[in-house]
């Protein structure tokens, strides 16, 4: 029996498995029927019965009984507090919450315990895992309970940073994908604005001011950010000119709704990030992000010059702490480069580009 759990290559969800002196138990993990544990699981038989038992699991959307988890899940919804949340942080808490309706949501609050969060935790990958203890947290106080008190988020990798791109890089990228081109237009839009792909999938010639500044508030962080779009550019911005120019060139001609649009519908932020990385590795470009050209851009304005409030400005930062993060990065490049450098070549007119 040992040895056929571990031969199984498919793991049906909600399938709770126990090995018990030797014998191998299946259930479901939201209805507690018996499954059965002598054939693999992608066996008919055993999704035959597996099915019927999906089909029996209550909707993680039901109120559910007075004092259950489902019950504090939908009432936690219709706060005030969880409306404030933004939308992308607002569709993690729900996948999170729904989940968790779906395999305790019938149990009481009151009997939740530390250790209850704690399993369900050690059954998530580390990010996944920190994802979920914050919608246990919101949950819990919500409702009252404690059973997060002295909980800390799983320890996970360090995340990788979104490095800036190179010089080398920018100019690759331009010329693997003329204007006209899908990968363009994101390229172009994301490394002039330095907007996050949530905001930049939501930008339209709507935003664009009479004073010719783009100007958003911030999905993430609710603060608003302002770009040159046709307004005159800053004494230290003023070799940029030709990046403007190029995004300029890239735009979709006649009446839209969003810049970055496809058919008519607004693109959604994880494609344009995978547009991003995919068009960057078919020019040999590697481990380069959509946020990294927020992170280039943003470096650029302070190796040009341009002080925390005008970075803290573009990229539309809360804190000067996060704003002088790339001050201190540029700083230590001027000591090896000069004070006195030219402008970086990423700003060739087209033709030189593409050449």
């Amino acid at each position: 029996m040992r040895s056929h759990l571990r031969s199984e290559r498919v793991k049906l969800p909600r399938v709770h498995r126990l090995m018990k002196s030797g014998k191998l138990y299946k259930w479901h993990r939201v209805t507690r029927k018996p499954l059965p544990a002598d054939v693999p699981e992608d066996d008919p038989t055993f999704i035959a019965a597996w099915t019927a038992e999906e089909a029996a699991k209550p909707s993680p959307r039901t109120r559910g009984a007075p004092g259950s988890i489902s019950a504090a899940w939908v009432a936690l919804k219709r706060t005030t507090h969880f409306g404030n949340f933004s939308a992308g942080y607002r569709a993690q808490i729900v996948r999170h919450g729904d989940a968790i309706c779906a395999a305790y949501g019938d149990a009481p609050v009151a009997g939740l315990r530390k250790r209850h969060i704690e399993h369900d935790l050690s059954q998530l990958a580390p990010h996944a895992a920190t994802k979920r203890l914050k919608t246990w947290r919101l949950i819990c106080a919500h409702a009252n309970s404690d059973a997060t008190v002295g909980l800390s988020k799983p320890k996970a990798p360090k995340a990788v940073s979104h490095a800036p791109w190179e010089a080398d890089e920018i100019a690759a990228y331009r010329r693997r994908w003329p204007i006209g081109s899908a990968a363009r237009l994101a390229f172009e839009m994301l490394y002039w604005t330095a907007a996050r792909t949530s905001d930049a999938v939501r930008l339209g010639p709507s935003f664009v001011g009479s004073d010719g500044l783009l100007t958003y508030r911030q999905q993430k962080t609710k603060n608003p950010a302002h770009v040159p779009w046709s307004s005159a550019l800053p004494d230290w911005a003023a070799e940029w000119a030709a990046d403007r120019d190029l995004l300029h060139q890239s735009l979709p001609p006649g009446g839209v709704f969003t810049f970055l649009e496809v058919a008519g519908r607004q693109r959604s932020c994880k494609g344009l990030s995978n547009r991003i990385t995919r068009s960057a590795e078919t020019a040999g470009i590697y481990g380069k992000t959509a946020h990294g050209l927020r992170a280039t851009r943003l470096t650029l304005i302070a190796e040009a010059g341009g002080s925390t409030q005008a970075i803290m400005s573009w990229g539309g930062h809360v804190t000067l702490s996060e704003a002088e993060l790339y001050t201190k990065k540029a700083d230590r490049r001027r000591v090896l480069l000069g004070t006195e450098r030219k402008q970086n070549p990423v700003n060739l007119p087209e033709k030189a580009v593409n050449s």
